[in-house]
């Protein structure tokens, strides 16, 4: 029994990667052969941000998914918000006060676009939620999260290097008011 769902499981994962891989080939005989739809395909590549969680509802709505086994059983998950004393404007966003090594965690269930540092946020994670709005947690330590990792909501972004973090909202390049947000 177990045999024949592996099976399944191989074929659905065949069936899904030559389906994919036959969207990828005619785009590009398409654009290879049509100047205007390649110029297109360039600008919006290159000029404009790519959408990952728009990206990912589409392919898991008609492909369903990447697998159908389960990898994050063993993430430790939170049932908390994010917990403050204290709010204040900061940049484009707002400065949570919050204890020392607080252990933060994720607003919404979405994709990592960026993990680096920023100025005048420090240590920075960036998550695209599924809405596509961006949520930026900076001054964040020990993050054990990789670029383009997909993280539910409650999971664990990393510790505050100290006892504050940052939070900024953005969609595109709005920025969004924070109050919004936190409560």
């Amino acid at each position: 029994m177990k045999k024949k769902q592996n099976n399944k499981s191989i074929i659905n994962f065949f069936n899904k990667l030559l389906l994919c891989t036959i969207f990828f080939l005619i785009a590009g005989i398409v654009s290879k052969s049509n100047y205007n739809y390649k110029e297109m395909i360039k600008t919006y590549l290159y000029n404009n941000n790519i959408n990952f969680s728009k990206v990912r509802n589409i392919y898991n709505k008609y492909l369903g998914g990447i697998t159908s086994i389960k990898e994050k059983e063993n993430m430790q998950v939170f049932n908390e918000k994010i917990n403050y004393t204290n709010i204040s404007s900061y940049e484009e966003g707002a400065k949570l006060e919050v204890s020392n090594n607080y252990l933060v965690p994720n607003q919404e269930k979405g994709i990592v676009i960026y993990i680096g540092k920023k100025d005048q946020y420090n240590n920075t994670v960036v998550i695209e939620n599924e809405q596509g709005i961006d949520i930026l947690y900076g001054n964040i330590c020990n993050s054990n999260l990789k670029l383009y990792d997909n993280i539910e909501k409650n999971d664990l972004i990393g510790e505050s290097c100290n006892n504050y973090i940052y939070v900024v909202y953005k969609k595109g390049d709005t920025i969004l008011d924070y109050k919004n947000y936190l409560s």
